[in-house]
C-alpha cells in the first residue's frame, strides 16, 4: 500500500497546501491530502505504519487542542507513523524569537504584552502571535505611542495575551533596499521558496514587492548559491520544527529571524507573477521532491 501524506491544518487556512495540490503539486494529490484538525482531533485516526503526519499550523491550535493534537501524536507514532512538528514541544513564534535572542542570534527582542516588560530600545511595532498577517502596528518611536496602541487593539477587541511588542531591526542595506527571505524546510530537505526585494521595511506579500531585471536576477542568483542552508537548519533544529518556512532578513552578515510559518502558503504568490516564474518554478519543484521524499525513509 503507497504511504500516505496527511497535513494538518486549521480548517480555515487549509488553502495553503490545498492550492500546491490543486495546481503544481497536481500529480501527488493521490498521495498528500489536507486534514483539518477540527475533523482529526474528534474523529478517531487509524495508524498505518509508514504513513507520514504533518503538524502544520500548530500554533493557531488553542490549549485545550494543543493537548489533544498531543495526543493523536502519540497514538499515529505508536502506531508506526512519521511525525513532522510535534504540536507542544516544537517552538512557537514568541518562544523561537525570545530563545533566539537570548543565545545571541537575533539583535532584536520580543516582549508579550502581558508580561508588562518594558521594551529596552525604541522604535518598536505590535504583533499578532496568532496569525501570519504582519505587523499590527506602524513603528512607535517611544513609549506613550506604544502604550495608545496597546489601549487602541484592546478597545478594538484583540486578545492581550496573543499581542507581542517587537524591538525594530533596521536590515536595510547601503542601497536603501530591505531583502527578506523565505526558506522552506520539508523534512530533511531546505530550499529558497523566495527572495524579496522592497523600499519599505514591512515585505510582506512578493505581489507588492520590487521586480525588475536587478531584483529578478538578485533572487536568481540566491537560488543559485543559497548561502544560509546551514544556518536555516540550525534555526529549524532549534525550534524543532521538521516543516515550515522560516522568514527572514541580514544584518551584518547575521541572519535575523522573523518567524517560522508552519503553514506557509507555497503557491499563491507564484502563481500571480509571471515575471519571477524560473524561480517559482524551481521552488515549486522542489516542493514536489521535498513531499515525495517524505514517503521514503529518513536520510541517514
Amino acid at each position: 500500500m503507497a504511504v500516505m501524506i496527511h497535513v494538518l491544518t486549521t480548517r480555515r487556512h487549509a488553502y495553503t497546501i490545498g492550492d500546491f495540490l490543486a495546481g503544481p503539486g497536481a500529480p501527488l494529490a493521490g498521495q498528500v491530502r489536507s486534514v483539518p484538525y477540527d475533523e482529526a482531533l474528534r474523529a478517531p485516526q487509524v495508524p498505518l505504519a509508514g504513513d507520514v503526519w504533518i503538524f502544520a499550523d500548530y500554533d493557531r491550535l488553542g490549549s485545550d487542542d494543543t493537548l489533544l493534537a498531543s495526543q493523536l501524536w502519540r497514538r499515529l507514532s505508536e502506531g508506526g507513523c512519521r511525525l513532522l512538528n510535534h504540536p507542544s514541544r516544537s517552538l512557537r513564534r514568541y518562544e523561537l524569537l525570545r530563545t533566539l535572542h537570548e543565545e545571541g542570534e537575533n539583535l532584536f527582542d520580543v516582549y508579550r504584552v502581558v508580561d508588562l516588560r518594558e521594551p529596552a530600545r525604541y522604535p518598536v511595532f505590535l504583533r499578532r502571535l496568532d496569525s501570519h498577517v504582519g505587523p499590527a502596528s506602524k513603528l512607535l518611536p517611544d513609549r506613550p505611542a506604544l502604550r495608545r496602541a496597546i489601549e487602541g487593539a484592546r478597545e478594538a477587541g484583540w486578545p492581550m495575551d496573543a499581542l507581542a511588542i517587537v524591538e525594530f531591526c533596521e536590515t536595510k542595506d547601503a542601497s536603501g533596499l530591505y531583502r527578506k527571505f523565505g526558506v522552506m524546510r520539508i523534512g530533511d530537505a531546505v530550499f529558497p521558496l523566495q527572495a524579496l526585494t522592497d523600499r519599505q521595511w514591512i515585505v510582506k506579500h512578493a505581489s507588492d514587492c520590487i521586480w525588475d531585471e536587478a531584483t529578478i536576477g538578485y533572487e536568481r542568483h540566491y537560488f543559485e548559491r543559497f548561502p544560509h542552508r546551514e544556518m536555516v537548519m540550525r534555526v529549524f533544529e532549534r525550534a524543532r520544527i521538521q516543516y515550515g518556512r522560516v522568514d527572514f532578513a541580514v544584518k551584518d552578515g547575521r541572519m535575523q529571524v522573523w518567524e517560522i510559518n508552519t503553514n506557509p502558503t507555497i503557491y499563491g504568490n507564484a502563481a500571480k507573477l509571471a515575471v519571477r516564474a524560473e524561480c517559482a518554478a524551481r521552488a515549486m519543484t522542489d516542493v514536489a521532491k521535498g513531499l515525495a521524499a517524505l514517503a521514503g525513509p529518513p536520510a541517514a
